[in-house]
């Protein structure tokens, strides 16, 4: 039995202990100093499966559980438990904005992004992911999983996310405004593309050499590229939503079954460029690294989800290794062909090293982990493609001509890109049919009979944008450009036009060459995310940070013409909302700004501020012009009766008028005069307007 004094100063140590462990640090986030940063206090707690969010906020000793995530501890081993992460985040900005959370680990199993306010406890899911769900139910259509966060003025709120892998969970969490984000992604995915092009014709050489030559090695290195551009694109996550976006539960499989191919060729291949036969004990050493392959190939088969992560890392790490020994020991022993071996096998390991660390969140802050990557990538493979022994030229004939004419041709037409190749007078010479498929066509000779009666110009929305573009390419020799094109049947797109001009030579033609992307999907994204960030979501109306945005543009012509600030209160509401509920409440000020709305001038912006309160930002308006406007506006609320509930309510408004002058304040200070005087209209009464003046006077 355990004393009774035992008991007490555990309690009292408890108690003691409990304030300094339950602290969580306030993550500050600045849209004006950044637009990316990392999560600096992040706490994380493992959980048994069954636990909810609400279990953990309702027990003390869970909240108290959290421990902060080490700057060495990036990666967390996983026991089959979920872990929670959890941040504080604060946004130091006094107007509203959105931030973006990325998780990037594309392998993670599941992921639940919930944000929880930190007065009423309130408990909101936003977001339910992961390589066990569908591509298409991700919140954001990103290939990592990205999260919006939508911050009001000087608010916070904290940030849980419940990730769920049988292997490894890196704590990778990055904050990013949207427009930073959208950039870097049509970037990566712009070098991923390049990437695997390389890979993939890589291999395509290598089948074909294969074809022509029969040499076993040739058909290991084609298969090698192959099975290693799909492991790139698992781990970047592009395979998944263009491959097989409705089936997630293969995609880890793939991985290991891709992964095993790759080593497995990669071992055959060096053991058919040794010119020696091998002794006893590295003949031993190549069999168990096939039968190491042969197992990662099977495993998702055989070994569950740690089991298999650990094969993977083991595999790698074990069959790079050994054949850097093994050819490094032919290398000494005075084969040629074993050093060039040793050195793509040191890249490979390398690569590797790199591009799981990556994985896994660290290199982020050091460098740019994607071009050291792909340098190794590119050295790795021209050293083991041009390793072989030099191939005694043929004869040249017209039929090898021809052959060498339609694999590059194949290489063109098969690219994911659209291609085309032009002269420089605008006329097409050839697409491939990926360019076809963007544009809208079924043949190709209906793209040059379009091209030859309507010329290239056709296939821009703005005609100036073409002048622009070839004007850049003609000065500079290539351009690149985000443009609105036009479809077959005139529907309009975004691309990514690149084009490069190649000068004439004394035999040949100056001709233009080039690609285009199709980015109506990101340039979407974009659209939605800014409209989100400029508008009220109750309303519809433009919010404050859009106004004072205006507010401030307004003040630079001031000294040439004046305008108006109406500040608009609305005194039902708060008595609505508080006997109705939020639903009533949002139903009176969506119809209230619907009837502020009308019979607005053009250039008049109508806003919503917070809550009951309303701006109209009239420019060119003097005092009186802005009166009359007032008045309307209270005419036109005197004429409204909000229903709900089969009941019916008057609402009156209060409004007070600033006109903006050149006295050299700041939108801030525009807008809390304009608000001081809403304040003394409504001390009149109902339905009173009020002029800021110095010193003030009463209209």
């Amino acid at each position: 039995m355990v004393p009774v004094k035992s008991w007490i100063y555990a309690l009292l140590l408890w108690l003691c202990s409990w304030p300094l462990v339950a602290q969580t640090d306030s993550n500050r986030l600045d849209p004006d100093a950044t637009a990316k940063t990392g999560i600096q206090y992040l706490y994380y707690l493992s959980t048994p499966r069954d636990i909810t969010l609400d279990d953990i906020l309702a027990d003390p000793a869970y909240l108290h559980s959290f421990q902060a995530v080490a700057v060495d501890k990036r990666i967390l081993v996983s026991d089959d438990n979920p872990v929670w992460f959890k941040a504080r985040l604060r946004n130091t900005s006094k107007q509203p904005v959105t931030w973006l959370l990325e998780y990037n680990f594309p392998m993670v199993d599941k992921l639940e992004v919930y944000r929880v306010d930190r007065a009423s406890k309130d408990i909101e899911l936003l977001n339910r992911t992961g390589n066990d769900y569908p591509f298409n139910v991700r919140a954001l259509p990103y290939r990592s999983y990205v999260t919006a966060l939508n911050f009001g003025p000087e608010q916070d709120f904290d940030v849980y996310l419940r990730v769920v892998d049988a292997a490894i969970i890196p704590s990778d969490i990055t904050l990013w405004q949207p427009e930073a984000f959208i950039s870097v992604q049509q970037g990566n995915a712009i070098f991923d593309g390049v990437l695997s092009g390389i890979l993939l014709m890589l291999a395509l050489h290598s089948f074909l050499l294969f074809n022509q030559l029969r040499q076993r090695h040739r058909l290991y290195q084609g298969l090698f590229f192959t099975g290693f551009a799909m492991v790139l694109a698992i781990l970047n996550g592009l395979a998944f939503p263009l491959m097989w976006p409705d089936n997630p539960a293969i995609n880890l499989a793939i991985l290991y079954i891709f992964s095993g191919i790759s080593l497995l060729c990669l071992n055959l291949f060096i053991r058919a460029r040794l010119e020696q036969p091998l002794s006893f004990i590295w003949h031993k050493v190549h069999i168990f690294n096939n039968l190491l392959a042969l197992c990662l190939l099977f495993s998702p088969l055989l070994v569950g989800g740690e089991w298999r992560f650990w094969l993977l890392l083991g595999s790698i790490t074990v069959l790079l290794s050994s054949n850097i020994l093994l050819t490094l020991h032919y290398a000494v022993a005075g084969q040629k062909s074993a050093r060039s071996l040793a050195l793509a096998c040191f890249f490979l390991l390398l690569s590797a090293a790199i591009l799981t660390m990556a994985q896994l969140g660290y290199f982020k802050q050091l460098l740019e982990w994607h071009y050291l990557t792909l340098l190794l990538i590119l050295l790795c493979m021209s050293v083991i493609h041009f390793s072989l022994d030099h191939i005694h030229a043929v004869q040249t004939t017209d039929h090898a001509a021809l052959n060498e004419l339609r694999k590059y041709k194949t290489l063109f037409h098969q690219a994911n890109e659209g291609l085309f190749v032009g002269n420089a007078e605008g006329q097409l010479v050839d697409a491939n049919l990926a360019l076809l498929q963007i544009l809208g066509y079924q043949q190709i000779s209906e793209l040059r009979q379009d091209v030859g009666v309507n010329g290239m110009a056709r296939f821009y929305a703005n005609p100036t944008d073409r002048l622009d573009f070839t004007s850049q390419l003609h000065k500079f020799g290539q351009q690149q450009a985000e443009i609105r094109g036009l479809r077959a049947d005139r529907s309009p797109f975004w691309a990514l036009l690149s084009a490069r001009l190649v000068p004439a030579t004394a035999t040949e033609p100056a001709f233009i060459h080039g690609s285009v992307i199709d980015i109506s999907k990101q340039k979407l994204a974009y659209e939605q995310l800014s409209y989100q960030a400029n508008h009220d979501a109750v309303t519809g109306l433009y919010n404050r940070h859009y106004l004072l945005q205006q507010l401030t543009r307004t003040l630079y012509q001031a000294g040439k013409r004046k305008s108006s600030l109406l500040f608009i209160d609305v005194a039902e509401f708060n008595d609505i909302n508080s006997r109705f509920g939020h639903t009533a409440g949002d139903d009176l000020l969506k119809q209230l700004g619907q009837q502020l709305a009308q019979n607005l001038a053009p250039a008049d912006m109508l806003a919503r501020l917070e809550k009951d309160q309303f701006a109209l930002l009239s420019p060119g308006k003097n005092a009186n012009e802005a009166l009359v406007v007032a008045y309307r506006l209270i005419d036109l609320v005197k004429a409204f009766n909000f229903s709900w509930q089969q009941q019916q309510f008057t609402i009156s408004i209060n409004i007070g008028i600033r006109v903006i002058d050149n006295s050299r304040q700041d939108s801030d200070s525009f807008l809390i005069q304009a608000a001081a005087a809403a304040i003394s209209a409504r001390d009149k009464g109902q339905n009173r307007i009020h002029l800021y003046t110095e010193p003030m006077i009463t209209s």
